[in-house]
């Protein structure tokens, strides 16, 4: 079977793979994303690599985080979210359960739509007093999925920073290459927080070494979904 015939036939039978791609990072769409308090940003660079764009990412003492939007995506069709990375220069041994260590050469961030039927009286208050904040309508819950050789890959644990986002170690790998990362988004959320995921609001690639003022190097490359 040729390969048109092949692409035809998956298509007719509703086996062809479905993706939701993002331009490449630190393009298009991308908008920068600083903290409240905290004095020293990240910086991001567009670059290229055999060819391709790649995001450079150098955190000394700092955090920011780099985010699109990502309107119309339908996780229940495209509920695979891949990526490449490489960390050349990762943060020393900390904990990074405590505000004091909750640093991480390379996170990628997904973003959930605030529910108010699911949040407290007191949740929603306090929202709108970051409202004023930020500018802008924050998020609901989140996973971060992050690069540490400190919690084995799968583990995750609650931001010392914020309650409803979840950190998910994808463990560490050797440093100076570049390693595929792939993970079930929607099957993730179920895992972690045991409801259905609501819309996803935005992704994020983040570098940050503010809380250990540390020194770290990372890129980041092709980031789409996809229904496997």
């Amino acid at each position: 079977m040729s390969t048109g015939m092949l692409a035809k036939w998956l298509l007719a039978t509703g086996l062809a793979v479905q993706t939701y791609a993002l331009p490449a990072p630190g393009g298009e769409g991308w908008r920068a994303l600083a903290f409240p308090r905290i004095e020293r940003q990240t910086v991001y660079e567009p670059a290229e690599i055999d060819g391709g764009p790649v995001l450079r990412a150098q955190a000394s003492c700092s955090a920011s985080a780099l985010l699109h939007a990502v309107p119309g995506l339908e996780l229940a069709r495209t509920p695979w979210l891949h990526w490449r990375w490489r960390v050349d220069r990762d943060l020393g041994p900390r904990e990074v359960r405590a505000k004091t260590g909750d640093d991480f050469a390379a996170r990628v961030y997904v973003a959930f739509r605030f529910d108010p039927e699911r949040a407290s009286s007191w949740e929603r208050l306090k929202r709108g007093a970051l409202r004023l904040v930020y500018g802008a309508e924050l998020p609901g819950s989140a996973l971060n999925y992050v690069w540490t050789a400190t919690e084995p890959a799968g583990r995750f644990w609650s931001s010392p920073y914020a309650p409803q986002s979840r950190m998910v170690s994808l463990g560490a790998k050797p440093s100076g290459e570049w390693h595929p990362a792939r993970v079930d988004v929607q099957a993730d959320y179920r895992r972690v927080f045991a409801t259905e995921p609501p819309p996803i609001e935005f992704v994020a690639v983040m570098s940050d070494a503010d809380d250990t003022c540390s020194e770290s190097l990372a890129w980041f490359a092709d980031l789409r979904f996809a229904s496997q």
